[in-house]
């Protein structure tokens, strides 16, 4: 993948994401002092931070996921076992309640 192909604000936020990052491991560290309104400063563009890094990772993780599925018109053999084993355990759940109530039910009659 050739990451000028990028588009300019893409790369420029992934940039901002980064520095941001950076300067928060920093000042984490002790290598950058401040004071308490540069404190105040500091935490506020933290959350901001982190709050905009989880947000790209998951759109990014979501394009991926999309890309895949759209790409392929199906699953891998690995996720076709992993939807037929969640299909399973659903079924296995439907089963032990309808014998549950049924415990339930011989329990009442006597």
């Amino acid at each position: 993948m050739n990451v000028m192909k990028l588009p300019i604000i893409f790369q420029a936020t992934v940039v901002a994401v980064i520095s941001f990052l950076l300067l928060m491991l920093l000042i984490n560290e002790g290598v950058i002092a401040l004071d308490v309104s540069g404190l105040l400063t500091y935490y506020s563009f933290q959350v901001f931070t982190v709050l905009l890094a989880s947000v790209l990772g998951g759109i990014l993780i979501g394009m991926f996921i999309a890309t895949r599925a759209l790409s392929n018109q199906g699953f891998t053999p690995f996720e076709v076992s992993m939807l037929k084993l969640r299909d399973d355990v659903h079924n296995l759940e439907k089963e032990i309640k309808a014998i549950s109530k049924g415990l339930e039910k011989d329990k009442n009659s006597k």
